[in-house]
């Protein structure tokens, strides 16, 4: 077959299997790592802008279509616990592997500063 030997078609057979895969979970891990950064820079930094619930928010939920995550703002869950806050996301991303298709399951949390009085 073209001069290939059986173990040089595996090798590429390998590689074509590696780049496709990357293809299809590095996206969603990316993006979960730099919305997760978002959402804790947002938090820290609610006190000292002076940013009330629904500000925090409509932030987070902007944030999330900028990198494409599909979530709206009632999927942003807000808990104020005494003089901190809580905020809680989950959401999912859809992953299709030609053979079985399935949702990537992602939860991001952080907790800062109460912000309104």
């Amino acid at each position: 077959m073209f001069g290939l030997t059986p173990r040089r078609v595996f090798f590429v057979a390998f590689v074509v299997a590696v780049i496709f895969l990357g293809k299809q979970y590095v996206p969603p891990l990316f993006s979960r790592f730099q919305f997760g950064d978002a959402v804790r820079q947002t938090v820290k930094y609610a006190a000292s802008s002076n940013k009330n619930v629904d500000a925090v928010r409509r932030e987070i939920v902007s944030t999330a279509a900028e990198y494409e995550i599909p979530i709206e703002a009632k999927d942003v869950r807000i808990t104020k616990r005494g003089p901190t806050f809580s905020v809680d996301i989950d959401y999912s991303w859809p992953i299709d592997l030609r053979i079985h298709k399935y949702d990537m399951k992602f939860h991001v949390s952080a907790s800062g500063e109460i912000f309104e009085r």
